[in-house]
């Protein structure tokens, strides 16, 4: 629990000073990006603090692959 309040005091204190000069400039597609990547950044953080198991993107590439490969060795 502690961990987790750290990473969302740190994701403010980020927040804090990046978006007020991107405020001033009028980026506002910017700030929505950096926005939705530091949410997620967070969150992540959060769970593996947490001691949640995240599955790895290759785990995802392995998924959608591997029938893939089957099927074009199955070619040969």
């Amino acid at each position: 629990m502690f961990i987790s309040m750290i990473v969302i005091l740190v994701s403010l204190m980020i927040a804090y000073i990046m978006i007020p000069p991107l405020l001033k400039k009028g980026e506002k597609k910017t700030i929505f990006a950096f926005s939705i990547l530091l949410f997620i950044g967070a969150i992540l953080n959060i769970a593996i603090g947490l001691k949640i198991n995240i599955p790895s993107p290759l785990d995802f590439i392995t998924f959608i692959f591997t029938p893939i490969r089957k099927m074009l060795l199955s070619f040969f």
